[in-house]
């Protein structure tokens, strides 16, 4: 979407000047234009392209600013997720030794039980009636 507004705006921008080069006379064309205050004679035309251009400007530098502040946040939230990401490794590595020290404790624990269980080497396994 972002691609086809900066090729829509670039457009624009380019009919504006193309139009502009085609009607060149026709803008410098002197014409009244009241300022309020004052009244003056310059050509229109050229006033109104003037006035384009600044328009076109802001929106270039205001859609510059937009992009500027996307990217900075995309990056403090990148920040974040490399942090969480972090944290949460730390998390399941503590997790997974205190596994390992659980199973390593019960395979002691159990082969000590075996070993009181278990007859004495002198002794058969199984007891014949």
């Amino acid at each position: 979407m972002q691609r086809l507004s900066n090729w829509l705006a670039w457009g624009v921008v380019t009919l504006v000047a193309i139009l502009a080069v085609l009607n060149w006379q026709t803008l410098m064309t002197p014409a009244p234009i009241d300022l309020l205050l004052l009244r003056v004679d310059a050509p229109l035309g050229v006033a109104m392209l003037g006035l384009t251009a600044m328009l076109a400007v802001l929106f270039f530098v205001a859609t510059l600013r937009n992009q500027i502040g996307s990217l900075l946040e995309s990056r403090k939230l990148l920040k974040e997720v490399q942090r969480l990401q972090t944290l949460a490794d730390q998390a399941e590595a503590s997790r997974i030794q205190n596994l390992h020290q659980l199973i390593a404790t019960e395979f002691r624990l159990l082969n000590e039980r075996l070993n009181t269980l278990r007859p004495a080497p002198d002794e058969p396994l199984f007891k014949l009636p």
